[in-house]
């Protein structure tokens, strides 16, 4: 018996229904009942290309070639032929001083992704360290940052050319993060286009699953897309928007939901700008979707082949662009630290390891990776450094490197890409008729599909259908490491006074003047980005700007009754 497909023109002996029936006893009594990936994919025993011709896929429109159309193979021709992908280390604790000499280890140690900075929570929701809310938290889970003196100390040794990309989170205080490293260029008299901003800048996934948002989402939303066209229009050289699905996935959403719901925000945005008179052309390649990659492997890899599909196709279609650059978004991926236990944690390096070849597989340009010890706190100089090498491992001594997406042509992984695909654009429709991300967001949608996603999670570890190794099997008495990260106990006394002698050598009747300009820029609708900066200059605290933001647009409420 011979078939022949579409998918492969030579004539195949023994297709799908006579090797079935010829090894039906060999295909039984599995070793569990059901095979499907994180996202409930079902996972055929073998792939061929039947499966492809279901799907209607064809080389041509589904796959190309890599650096064309439809973009699923990567975004340059060479791959990481050319230049490998940049190792970015996430990192912050204490105070500027404090995590100064982290970034300058990293830097020395072979991270290539520049400074990648984690702010403690007082900042990231706009207080001062000596606001009654802020005082355990200061420099806690990353650094503690009040003024643009802090920025000049964080980054004291360290060229911002030298650095070449500069990271930080400041999702609903973004344009005040843009605001710092504009005005530290400036005072160093250094271009800003010499270095790469890239600030998260994505609040309304905190609305979803992180939680830092403070102002309503409608003014949240209208700060970020204010630094967007702003830094659009004056540093083309910036990222100044990195739409992120990590979070929405590590708070219980599945591989294929963490995709569309990124998607589904990044619509929300460019809606946004275009609404300002923006065009799509003059900054779709300063856009960047960020995800975090687990530990269902060859998922991980089909999702970011397909959302370059899905992106450049509703920059085209839906957004009106006409031309190549406007579809070249930055991809970014980080390992995830959800699948990362506190027990065995060297077991960690095994899984960071494999979650960074599969966004590596999956074409990535920029990735950051977690430490082994992150379960027990913020990462060691040992852990950081091993996270590094994993990466320069996998980069110079595989070849895993050498040709561009070497898993293409795969059935199983074609077949998933194409599912992925149908799967995202299913849900941005649904997203759609509930009239978009930000009112699916008011309405709890998101919340409810995460709440649902980690609860089942959570049952499925519980129940021992699956298996997490060293915490519901194969599990050991081993003591946990006595090496774990402390932060500086001294951090938040030192800022405190930091903060006091800032706010008596400053001139505040300038200070006060420049305030109340953000405070009517804010008010009339202005783009606030030139405010920020006058204010910045002027030593405005993140306290103070985040005081103005609450007075005008009102505080966050939320909405308990929406689960």
């Amino acid at each position: 018996m011979t078939a022949k497909t579409e998918a492969h023109s030579i004539p195949l002996k023994n297709p799908r229904e006579d090797w079935e029936s010829r090894h039906a006893a060999a295909l039984g009594d599995l070793r569990k009942p059901t095979f499907e990936t994180s996202s409930g994919i079902p996972i055929k025993a073998v792939y061929s290309p039947e499966d492809l011709d279901q799907l209607g896929w064809r080389y041509d429109v589904d796959v190309g070639y890599p650096g064309d159309e439809p973009w699923t193979r990567g975004f340059t021709p060479g791959g990481y032929r050319k230049r490998l992908w940049e190792i970015e280390m996430y990192a912050g604790f204490g105070s500027a001083e404090d995590a100064n000499k982290r970034y300058r280890y990293l830097l020395e140690n072979g991270s290539t992704g520049g400074v990648s900075i984690a702010l403690d929570l007082p900042t990231q929701i706009g207080l001062d360290p000596d606001h009654p809310l802020a005082a355990d938290e200061i420099g806690q889970i990353g650094v503690s940052l009040m003024s643009l003196d802090d920025i000049e100390i964080m980054f004291d040794g360290i060229p911002l050319d030298k650095a070449g990309h500069v990271f930080t989170t400041g999702n609903c205080i973004g344009p005040l993060a843009a605001a710092w490293f504009l005005a530290l260029a400036e005072e160093r008299n250094t271009d800003p286009g010499c270095f790469t901003l890239q600030v998260q800048n994505d609040p309304i996934k905190e609305y979803i699953a992180r939680g830092t948002q403070f102002l309503p989402i409608e003014a949240s939303v209208k700060l970020a897309t204010d630094m967007l066209q702003y830094v659009s229009e004056n540093v083309p050289a910036w990222l100044p928007i990195s739409i992120s699905g990590s979070h929405m996935k590590q708070a219980g959403g599945s591989t294929v939901q963490e995709a569309a719901f990124t998607i589904c925000n990044g619509i929300a945005y460019v809606e946004a700008c275009l609404a300002k008179g923006m065009k799509i052309d003059d900054f779709g390649d300063r856009i960047e979707l960020h995800f975090c990659t687990e530990m269902d492997f060859f998922e991980e890899v089909a999702k970011y082949r397909a959302v370059r599909k899905v992106w450049t196709r509703l920059v085209r279609e839906r957004f009106g662009g006409t031309t190549r650059k406007a579809q070249l978004f930055r991809l970014h991926a980080a390992t995830s630290g959800r699948p990362l236990t506190a027990q065995q944690t060297l077991n960690n390096i095994s899984r960071i390891t494999l979650q960074a070849l599969a966004q590596i597989l999956g074409g990535c340009e920029q990735t950051r990776t977690a430490s082994f010890d992150e379960a027990l706190g913020i990462p060691t100089e040992l852990a950081a450094r091993t996270s590094i090498r994993v990466n320069q491992i996998i980069g110079n001594e595989t070849g895993i490197p050498d040709t561009v997406d070497p898993l293409g042509g795969s059935y199983y992984v074609e077949t998933l890409t194409k599912e992925f695909e149908t799967r995202i654009w299913d849900t941005v429709a649904e997203v759609d008729e509930m009239g978009g991300a930000i009112a699916a967001t008011k309405a709890g949608w998101f919340q409810r599909q995460l709440a649902i996603g980690a609860y089942r999670e959570q049952c499925r570890v519980e129940s021992g259908e699956q298996i997490i190794v060293g915490v519901n099997a194969f599990k050991s008495d081993e003591a946990p490491p006595e090496q774990t990260f402390k932060v500086n106990p001294k951090a938040g006394e030192h800022q405190l006074a930091k903060l006091k002698a800032l706010r008596e050598r400053r001139d505040n009747t300038k200070l006060h003047a420049t305030l109340e300009h953000l405070r009517e820029d804010c008010k009339s609708g202005t783009n606030v980005m030139p405010a920020m900066i006058e204010a910045v200059r002027a030593r405005a605290t993140v306290g103070e700007i985040g005081q103005v933001w609450r007075d005008v647009f009102g505080e966050y409420q939320p909405q308990s009754e929406r689960f």
